[in-house]
């Protein structure tokens, strides 16, 4: 047996994480680990942009699949997760951008895959948890108009939530220390309201086999 099979049995499997902004790679981090807890997981931190590539898709995704080759040298891939940002509120235009990159991905990698096809941004992923952003500060009370409501409909939640008169205010950068706060009592909270781009990430997610540590 060769010593690079051996390498291969020796350590621990990796679940792969690309997207094009580091915020939105933590906040995917966060919810793989609700399902798939004590998983190693490495960030690719090259910027990887899928959403709006086209005739560039298929070159990207194969970008994607050397990148992840190389971060998990020596070891087992298990999984590959991908962050793009949809920046629009089109039922039949999330679905068909949605195949076309899954498609892809099922092409390029061997391993599982799930995508965070976030509609419209992560921020709306995030105000499914109202008591998330109270935990991580008093003063941060989510308007009710945002709450028991589909949140794939609501244009622009960055700049919505921007908006909060909340001291101090709403930054990017807040978005993974919100998405840790929804486990802050061990398990993942409950959504208020509904995204059907966080159940299909989060349905594939699931979907994925147990892996062999």
């Amino acid at each position: 047996m060769s010593s690079k099979r051996k390498a291969v049995k020796g350590e621990r499997p990796i679940i792969v994480v690309a997207g094009e902004d580091d915020n939105d790679r933590q906040v995917l981090q966060h919810l793989i680990r609700s399902l798939h807890p004590g998983m190693k997981i490495v960030n690719i931190k090259k910027k990887t942009i899928l959403g709006q590539a086209d005739k560039q898709l298929n070159p990207r995704v194969d970008e994607l699949r050397r990148l992840a080759q190389v971060a998990t040298v020596g070891a087992k891939l298990a999984g590959i997760a991908v962050h793009v940002d949809l920046d629009l509120v089109n039922e039949a235009e999330y679905i068909k951008v949605r195949k076309r990159i899954t498609t892809e991905l099922s092409k390029a990698f061997s391993c599982p895959s799930a995508l965070a096809l976030a509609a419209f941004e992560t921020e709306a992923w995030l105000m499914q948890f109202p008591r998330a952003f109270t935990n991580l500060n008093p003063g941060w009370n989510l308007h009710a108009r945002y709450r028991g409501c589909d949140l794939t409909k609501v244009d622009d939640p960055k700049g919505k939530l921007m908006e909060h008169p909340w001291h101090p205010s709403y930054r990017v950068s807040d978005a993974p220390r919100i998405m840790e706060k929804a486990f802050e009592e061990g398990t993942l909270m409950e959504p208020d309201g509904r995204n059907a781009s966080y159940r299909d990430f989060m349905n594939e997610l699931s979907s994925w086999p147990p892996v062999n540590r």
